[in-house]
């Protein structure tokens, strides 16, 4: 198996061995050019029903109208390309920071790599760490950097003093997994930093799969008060930023944020007040079963896009007529996910029961003044 580990294969799993003569046969693997299971047209990975022309052409049923209309000559399925298609498996590539999915058919590879809850993360400080949220957890509260991992609950204000020599903040959400799971909590990050003559305090989601559409989503609420005439500043965003950390925590500016001037400092920190809120799934839309889908004859047409999301930052006085100024600003649409073919090499269907290791849990920092 010179082969192993060489770029540009994909594994497909062999057919049963026979039975005679009964002597111990080790598994098999065969390899080829992942290019062999890319749609002629597309260039992406087939996906059954696979149609072939008269040229040997393999196609996706989306493109199969339009090259039977290039290629001038007859459409048939093809079930061995299909068989193939289905055989075809590569790791997820995420083995190493936790992910257990083991062999994914290679048309849903992508797809997978792109919501995989162990996509890897960077650490704030921007040290170089990368890792799951676990192994971020354990970097960050760990001597590496010593900080504490803040517990917040969804729907619920939690207010603390920042030191602004602390320029980033850990908050775990409490989800209602058993305890010790912290691998499946949401890690959010609150930054601080000077942006001209206040201080902007953000809000992201440190996660690499926050696009993948089961991940949960949540709207933040960001306040200060003026020690003096108890006037605040309040930061409302109906959509939290997701962000892997690739290159530590977000400059000032780079995502919407709370400008906090100077005079509702108290001293060297910040009177914060979070309210982070874990929005409800929308509802599924039942589909009913359908035939294999025809290929379109014709483009489909545009749809418009949804309006942006708005972030809204209000001051309010105590007086009986509150001042408000209203500041839109436009969400960025989410960043396109990537066409990436991994070629990783798929190991042998045996069983691999791999241990798991007990992540240690981080220091957390509780506090008294929730509300």
């Amino acid at each position: 198996m010179g082969n192993v580990g060489r770029e540009g294969a994909l594994a497909v799993l062999p057919a049963a061995m026979p039975t005679e003569p009964q002597h111990a046969v080790a598994a098999r693997m065969l390899y080829f050019p992942a290019e062999l299971l890319d749609c002629h047209a597309c260039r992406l990975p087939l996906k059954p029903p696979i149609y072939k022309c008269e040229a040997e052409h393999r196609v996706c049923s989306t493109c199969s109208g339009l090259h039977g209309e290039a290629c001038s000559s007859a459409l048939v399925h093809s079930q061995m390309a299909d068989e193939f298609a289905a055989a075809a498996r590569e790791p997820c590539g995420y083995e190493r920071y936790g992910c257990e999915a083991g062999g994914i058919a290679y048309h849903l590879a992508a797809e997978h790599r792109s919501s995989c809850p162990h996509a890897p993360c960077g650490c704030p400080e921007g040290c170089g760490f990368v890792g799951s949220r676990q192994m971020l957890l354990n970097h960050v509260s760990g001597p590496d950097h010593s900080r504490p991992i803040i517990d917040i609950r969804y729907g619920q204000e939690w207010k603390h003093s920042l030191p602004l020599s602390r320029r980033w903040y850990l908050l775990l959400g409490e989800e209602t997994q058993a305890a010790g799971a912290d691998r499946h909590r949401n890690v959010f990050l609150v930054s601080l930093g000077e942006r001209g003559d206040t201080t902007a305090v953000s809000v992201v989601c440190v996660r690499a799969d926050g696009g993948a559409p089961e991940a949960a989503q949540f709207s933040c609420r960001l306040a200060v008060e003026h020690p003096g005439d108890g006037t605040k500043v309040i930061f409302e965003s109906p959509l939290v930023t997701s962000s892997s950390l690739p290159g530590g925590a977000p400059a000032p500016g780079g995502v919407r944020s709370l400008p906090v001037p100077n005079e509702y400092l108290s001293g060297d920190s910040i009177p914060l007040s979070i309210h982070i809120h874990k929005l409800e799934p929308p509802a599924a839309v039942p589909i009913p079963p359908t035939a294999v889908p025809l290929p379109p004859t014709t483009p489909a047409a545009a749809t418009p896009s949804p309006r942006p999301a708005a972030a809204t930052v209000t001051v309010a006085s105590p007086s009986p007529h509150p001042v408000a100024a209203t500041v839109t600003v436009a969400s960025p649409p989410p960043r396109p996910v990537a066409a990436t073919v991994a070629l990783a090499l798929q190991s042998p269907a045996t069983d691999q029961s791999n241990k798991k290791r007990k992540a240690t849990n981080p220091k957390k920092f509780s506090t008294a003044n929730r509300s």
